[in-house]
């Protein structure tokens, strides 16, 4: 355990290049609100959401913390932007003397540890939250970021993966040394969401659902990694054998256009609705019948966790750090990503067999909350932030 003390307040900086609602920026916010505030102090530098009415950039000032804006700190490449952010960043963290500089995602992983490695900070902390491996860029642009953070790896002092398997792909890809990982699960407020459970006749008339169907709730960003195109594909051969069905998509995104035309082409107009983003996402999950995560590639998946909080049975894809989170026949099913016969064999069989449905569901719960409360998050957090500060101070850096 680290016994680190200071008369004054540890300073953290928090690089990421948007803070909206969901992902990555919705988990840090969680995690520095409950931080022990009598020893640190924490400060975000973000860019802006693409969508306007997803920023929480006025939520996380009045919840405390100091936020600076960077305009030109954007999620994609452009290099007289990314320039102007390196430089902005630079000599904010110059100017802040912060203790500890911690990047989140990967383009503010890379230039948020390049300016505090540039303004020499004494701990530079890198989270992925994911990994770039599968399923977001070609070939040619995931080679081009491995290599940014095999280079940001040589100045980093700890990388934070959300999995203990999380950790294997990044030093097989030659990224960083062992003794440089570690891992910290995501976790939620398991109380507060409970008392999120709604009626579930009344949830489902909202949405125009009656009671009688079987109701599939997935949710995510409408794009390619999350695999939504083949959930559609499998839920087409789930009506075969379970023809009073509906499934809710929830969220947005590049592809929203695409799946609707997907959805017209198999004659599941009826079948499949689009609400959208939504803020009452555990609340939907809450009426539902099972819970399905069809992504191609996940890092952790803190919706799994909303939906074994509301004991929702799952069934998700077989991909990065689900197999941490939900135990293939205990506590879900997982099934092959990109395949949606063995999708939809997997929600069939939850659906007919309501007692082994129930049973995930309960085993999905307890696990819940032996692993992944919040509160567990934060404490191993903190400990990472003295115990890593003091090691720097006495000059190990190992």
């Amino acid at each position: 355990m680290s016994n680190y003390k200071s008369a004054e307040k540890i300073r953290v900086l928090h690089v990421i290049t948007r803070l909206e609602r969901g992902g990555a920026p919705a988990v840090l916010l969680e995690v520095l609100r409950r931080c022990d505030t009598s020893q640190f102090e924490h400060h975000i530098a973000t860019g802006l959401s693409q969508a306007p009415e997803d920023d929480m950039i006025s939520f996380a000032k009045d919840t405390g913390f100091r936020v600076v804006v960077i305009p030109s700190l954007i999620r994609d490449i452009h290099p007289f932007l990314d320039i102007y952010a390196l430089l902005k960043l630079y000599f904010l963290i110059l100017r802040s003397r912060y203790d500890i500089v911690h990047c989140h995602t990967s383009k503010g992983g890379f230039i948020g540890r390049l300016a505090a490695r540039m303004a020499n900070v004494k701990c530079i902390i890198y989270s992925p939250h994911g990994d770039i491996f599968e399923g977001y860029f070609g070939e040619i642009k995931t080679r081009f970021f491995i290599w940014l953070e095999r280079f940001s790896a040589r100045f980093t002092d700890k990388i934070i993966t959300l999995t203990k398997s999380g950790i294997g792909p990044y030093l097989k890809a030659g990224i960083g040394q062992k003794s440089q990982f570690d891992y910290i699960y995501n976790g939620i407020d398991v109380e507060s969401l409970e008392k999120r459970k709604v009626d579930r006749i009344q949830k489902r008339q909202e949405l125009g659902i009656e009671n009688e169907y079987f109701l599939i709730v997935t949710a995510g960003r409408l794009v390619p990694v999350k695999g939504q195109t083949y959930l559609i594909s499998a839920l087409a051969q789930v009506i075969t054998e379970i023809p009073n069905i509906r499934l809710v998509l929830l969220g947005d995104g590049e592809l929203r256009g695409e799946l609707s035309g997907q959805v017209k082409t198999l004659g599941l107009e009826k079948q499949v609705l689009f609400p959208g983003m939504r803020s009452d996402v555990p609340e939907i999950i809450s009426c539902g019948d099972l819970f399905v995560l069809p992504s191609v590639n996940e890092g952790f998946g803190v919706v799994l966790l909303e939906a074994m909080a509301m004991g929702c049975p799952i069934v998700a894809t077989n991909v990065g750090g689900v197999p941490e989170v939900v135990l293939d026949g205990e506590t879900g099913i997982l099934v092959p990503p990109g395949d949606p016969v063995e999708l939809a064999g997997g929600i069939i069989q939850l659906l007919k067999d309501t007692s082994l449905a129930v049973k995930m569901a309960e085993c999905g719960y307890q696990r819940l909350k032996a692993c992944f409360d919040i509160r567990e998050t934060v404490s191993k957090t903190e400990h990472l932030y003295k115990e890593l500060l003091e090691r720097k101070l006495c000059g190990d850096v190992n």
